[in-house]
């Protein structure tokens, strides 16, 4: 079975013939032989590359089985293959590391018919490349301040200064909003956290979804489902719920100011794999806030925003999950 990466380049294990889509995707019928739109004939060149211009990409996706495809409405072609379990890491590490040459963002948990089945029943309004283009002039950095804006009118809420037991608990909330505070709460690294797999240490997953995507963020949007609607988070006058297109703009946020990547993405369940994590005292202070404010849940994982600037803040792998 051939898993044909993008229009770039395919795989085959040459013992079965390539399998490619023929009409439709989502009539999910597939033919033998033929032209689809992932690609054409094994041995012919598309765009430059074949099947012999990376052996390592072909060494690791014939180690791949259950090789499946999806289409959303708005025409995203999906593709996906499974794997042993606890080759997860490796997986997407050598997938993601493909992304410049196959244009297929890797996220693990899904399969091509489940994100595709998700994507034909989304109740939430625009999806794929006409939600991308709503959001294309949205600040994705005033998104992310706009939601810790609105956690800390939600901790003060309801609160009188004047009470001394409320002003006291006023300032303990303000305290955990200041970046210049949490810093100096923050002893200086020593040690560099490993992150934490939340989930798929746990429950390592055994399916990857590959979407035709610029960047992580993107498949938010091709492939929606990836991430749940939240409700309940619960902000204040500001923003009071985290929406959909949130997801999108705080990640885009994140890979520009720390280089996170999606990892994995199920369910309430969110893994980033960052490549720049925050290191000094403030820049630590400042992303724990954006995380603490994003993830409220995030006090029943990890703790209070002074140890996600410890703990999460500066490794390599953030977990998210909200109860």
């Amino acid at each position: 079975m051939a898993l044909v990466l993008s229009n770039r380049f395919e795989i085959a294990d040459r013992t079965t013939p390539a399998i490619r889509p023929t009409g439709p995707a989502r009539t999910c019928e597939w033919s033998a032989a033929g032209t689809g739109r992932f690609g054409s004939g094994r041995n012919r060149l598309v765009n430059g590359w074949s099947t012999r211009d990376d052996l390592r990409v072909a060494n690791l996706l014939t180690q791949l089985s259950g090789i499946e495809y999806g289409e959303t409405p708005t025409g995203v072609p999906l593709v996906s293959a499974r794997f042993p379990e606890g080759e997860h890491d490796r997986v997407w590490r050598a997938l993601r590391a493909e992304h410049s040459r196959t244009g297929l963002w890797p996220v693990l948990g899904w399969t091509a018919p489940q994100a595709a089945e998700i994507a034909h029943h989304w109740p939430f309004g625009p999806q794929g490349r006409p939600l991308l283009a709503a959001l294309r002039d949205f600040d994705a950095t005033e998104r992310m301040a706009l939601i810790v804006r609105s956690i800390r009118e939600s901790c003060i809420e309801g609160l009188d200064p004047a009470d001394p037991q409320d002003a006291t608990r006023i300032t303990e909330f303000e305290a955990d909003f200041d970046p210049v505070r949490v810093a100096d709460a923050v002893a200086p690294l020593t040690e560099v956290p490993a992150g934490v797999e939340r989930h798929t240490m746990c429950d390592p997953p055994t399916q990857v979804l590959l979407v035709p995507a610029a960047a992580g963020h993107e498949v938010l949007a091709l492939a929606p489902g990836v991430l749940p609607v939240m409700n309940n988070w619960t902000g204040g006058p500001s923003h009071p719920s985290l929406e959909y297109a949130d997801h999108i703009l705080v990640l885009r946020h994140w890979e520009r100011a720390w280089g996170a990547q999606l990892y994995y993405g199920r369910g309430a369940v969110l893994e980033l794999a960052v490549a720049r994590p925050p290191r000094d005292p403030l820049a630590l202070a400042t992303c724990a806030i954006e995380q603490s404010s994003y993830c409220d849940d995030l006090a029943q994982t990890v703790g209070a925003v002074a140890v996600v600037a410890r703990e999460q803040a500066p490794a390599g792998h953030w977990s998210f999950w909200w109860d």
